[in-house]
């Protein structure tokens, strides 16, 4: 079995990564969606040894210019992700994923459109911003796959189980 932390939307705010990593153990991947990903090159106690998937915000100078991929894909256990910081960009691109996930909104969403999951675990820039409060999503990967929004605090407030068809 696999765990993936997923969080987005971080905006240099290393008081609510850290918090998040005192709920969460035994993690495999973390996967950051944008806006300020190097936040994670402060947290080496958290990444090391752990898969440290990341794909630049709208803002950062490597997406600005194209010397960074908007857009990175990554297979775990037979299932296929799809990672961008902008839903723009994945609706643009063709790349055969079954979870596509994002960030950008600061609004944490889960929707299946076709047999297609498109995810964005919310935002890490504060304790509330844009009227949603912090977010984060810990997905664990068997056969299938179970989704837990949750908030700073560790509490889950939304869960998601998706089925391989």
């Amino acid at each position: 079995m696999k765990k993936i932390i997923i969080l987005s939307d971080t905006h240099k705010n290393q008081k609510n990564i850290r918090k998040i990593f005192t709920n969460e153990t035994e993690y495999t991947h973390i996967f950051h969606l944008g806006d300020d990903f190097e936040d994670m090159d402060k947290n080496i106690d958290i990444t090391d040894n752990i898969e440290l998937i990341r794909v630049p915000g709208l803002y950062h100078p490597g997406y600005k210019d194209g010397t960074l991929p908007a857009i990175k894909e990554i297979e775990i256990e037979n299932w296929r992700f799809a990672l961008a910081h902008r839903l723009e960009d994945l609706l643009k691109t063709s790349i055969p994923a079954e979870i596509y996930l994002y960030g950008h909104t600061h609004h944490n969403s889960y929707e299946n459109i076709e047999d297609k999951y498109f995810i964005n675990p919310g935002h890490l820039k504060a304790r509330t911003d844009r009227g949603q409060k912090a977010s984060y999503v810990v997905m664990t990967i068997d056969k299938n796959v179970d989704v837990q929004f949750k908030h700073l605090d560790g509490k889950v407030f939304k869960q998601k189980h998706i089925i391989k068809l």
